[in-house]
């Protein structure tokens, strides 16, 4: 199944960043899954206050990634997650019973 997950993590640095990225790939590629794109962003504002391990959050790093994998596997990354005090928010979607309409909205590329 096809998921993208999209985060917001709490990080001083862009280590920090790519370790979490890291080990969401690890997660996937250890259970048999393809990561297929990752993308960092930036740094944003929350549209509102968020509260997680007790402290309020005021603005946050954004990411998506978007893998395939099993059900296990996306559970697996969810749980691992949830409990990373790194991380402030964490949604996961599936999108393969969108994927026909997202290949047919994508424009075409140009000619060479």
């Amino acid at each position: 199944m096809l998921y993208e997950l999209v985060g917001i993590a709490r990080v001083n640095t862009m280590k920090e960043m790519r370790e979490i990225v890291k080990t969401i790939g690890s997660v996937v590629i250890n259970t048999g899954g393809v990561v297929r794109r990752a993308d960092w962003l930036g740094r944003q504002y929350l549209p509102k206050v968020m509260s997680k391990h007790q402290q309020l959050h005021f603005a946050g790093h954004h990411f998506f990634i978007l893998f395939d994998s099993s059900i296990k596997a996306q559970r697996d990354i969810y749980e691992l997650l949830k409990v990373d005090p790194r991380m402030i928010r964490v949604m996961t979607v599936n999108v393969s019973k969108n994927l026909p309409q997202l290949t047919m909205s994508r424009p075409k590329p140009p000619m060479v």
